[in-house]
């Protein structure tokens, strides 16, 4: 197409403007163009008349018209200059959508049982009884900060300037290896500790190695909710397995539902706290071996146990590598850091090798450094014993004041670990009216509805967390919610 002869152009520039010069040429030679004032083939006018124009230097309008071009408004045509090029201007002048209304719609419509309502309550609210926030305070800020400058101050420039990719396991991977054969008795090699972002990315990942046409899940009923989740995301089909009717369903449910992917918290069922104990644990493993099944292990909270010694974990009672184990740091360290670990037995380890060669590192090579250290240089047993004394005192107040307040009327399950209470209300009122009625006296408990996907959630029945609570706060959160149960007593 043959250029046309240059156009005039109305183009001024605003010496007191923050916008650049050349950025204020670009904007209004743009608008020409959208608006159709200047059309396909039409010249601009030349870098020179244009900058005496406008009395700005050459290197100005040059900068402007050059962006022009890198953007496609334009193309430079030796010896004839820059020429506009064929454009749908129509549908350059659409007005770029108000998204404001959309975006408050799809929040407001965002379901108010997720874990992110339930937080914000919490947030709202005076006495807040998480089950699984931390004390504001509880962070090793000093010893992290520290150790972050350690590590930033070593010769670490190459391992910045490059993906965190190594023939070895890396220091975080070995440093995990050994606490968890000597804290949880599992059996690995460093090889097999793979480091995710968060539980939920962990188990995306496992349910990427698994077969969706083939590999029905049984999960816990109640159970971890994000569990269900993630596997429906992933198409999925899930049956439910008893976690609160005993082990003799449980194993049963197995049997009867034949899945072959089980995920199981048998240290500390979430939500219930109920302990599977030994028969029933090698009866899951037994049916493991027969049924050529699969068992994910969630070991989280396995720090906190009060009046007993931790019970070692599923995976280290497993001599036919059919358990995948599943750990993190959010519940003694923070939950914001979003690390969690997996130990795959070799032959889903060889999957996983396969499946994500081309995959980048999950977590952060600084993040994975710092808490390799803090690992290795003995903060975090020490931080654990910190961790478990308070959440002890937190958990005796708890069960103290509830028995002062409430006597018979409440049930409680999921004692002597973990960081909440499983609590039975007997006043007849629902789920909801529990949640609200506390709610207006200042305190929020915690629903187990979604925990629930194939039977209906046992209405009586509420988590209250001792983790997040101050110590000062029990006794009057306690109290509040006498007020809104038992309004008459």
């Amino acid at each position: 197409m043959a250029a046309k002869k240059a156009r005039e152009l109305l183009v001024t520039v605003d010496e007191a403007s923050e916008e650049p010069l050349y950025r204020q040429v670009y904007l209004q030679v743009r608008e020409a163009i959208t608006r159709n004032r200047i059309a396909a083939g039409d010249k601009l006018p030349s870098i020179r008349k244009l900058s005496q124009t406008l009395q700005v230097s050459h290197t100005t309008i040059e900068q402007a018209y050059l962006q022009l071009s890198v953007e496609g408004y334009v193309r430079n045509v030796p010896r004839s200059g820059y020429v506009v090029e064929a454009l749908d201007t129509k549908f350059l002048r659409i007005p770029i959508p108000d998204n404001e209304p959309g975006v408050r719609r799809a929040e407001a419509d965002r379901s108010c049982n997720a874990f992110y309502a339930e937080n914000a309550a919490g947030g709202a609210v005076k006495y807040d009884f998480s089950y699984a926030n931390l004390q504001p305070d509880s962070f090793p800020l000093k010893t992290w900060r520290s150790l972050t400058n350690d590590v930033l101050y070593a010769n670490t420039a190459p391992d910045l300037a490059r993906y965190s990719y190594t023939h070895e396991p890396n220091n975080l991977r070995r440093a995990l290896a050994r606490h968890l054969n000597q804290t949880r008795g599992v059996n690995c090699m460093p090889e097999q500790v793979v480091v995710q972002a968060g539980t939920d990315g962990a188990l995306a990942t496992i349910f990427q190695l698994l077969d969706r046409k083939k590999h029905v899940i049984g999960l816990e009923e109640p159970g971890y909710a994000t569990v269900r989740e993630v596997a429906q995301r992933l198409g999925f089909k899930l049956v439910p397995i008893p976690s609160n009717q005993g082990t003799d369903a449980f194993i049963e449910a197995l049997y009867r539902h034949n899945p072959k992917v089980v995920f199981t918290t048998p240290s500390h069922q979430f939500p219930t706290g109920n302990v599977l104990p030994l028969e029933g644990r090698t009866e899951l493993l037994k049916w493991a071996q027969k049924a050529n099944g699969v068992i994910i292990e969630d070991d989280s909270c396995n720090e906190y146990r009060y009046n007993t010694s931790p019970i070692p974990s599923l995976q280290s009672l497993d001599v036919n590598n059919r358990v995948i184990y599943l750990c993190n740091v959010s519940k003694v360290l923070s939950p914001a850091l979003r690390i969690s670990y997996m130990v795959l037995p070799p032959k889903f380890l060889g999957r996983y090798l396969r499946v994500f060669n081309y995959a980048h590192p999950a977590v952060s090579w600084l993040d994975q450094e710092v808490l390799a250290r803090f690992i290795s240089e003995g903060h975090w047993d020490a931080h654990v014993r910190k961790m478990a004394k308070g959440n002890h005192r937190r958990h005796d107040l708890l069960l103290q004041n509830l028995h002062e307040q409430f006597g018979d009327m409440v049930s409680i399950s999921g004692a002597d670990a973990g960081m909440h209470l499983y609590v039975g209300v007997k006043n007849g009122m629902t789920q909801r009216d529990l949640v609200r009625t506390a709610y207006e006296q200042g305190a929020n408990v915690y629903s187990t509805a979604r925990f629930w996907f194939a039977n209906p959630a046992e209405q009586d029945k509420l988590m209250l967390g001792f983790s997040a609570i101050a110590d000062a706060d029990i006794a009057p959160g306690v109290a509040a919610l006498r007020n809104a149960w038992l309004p008459e007593g």
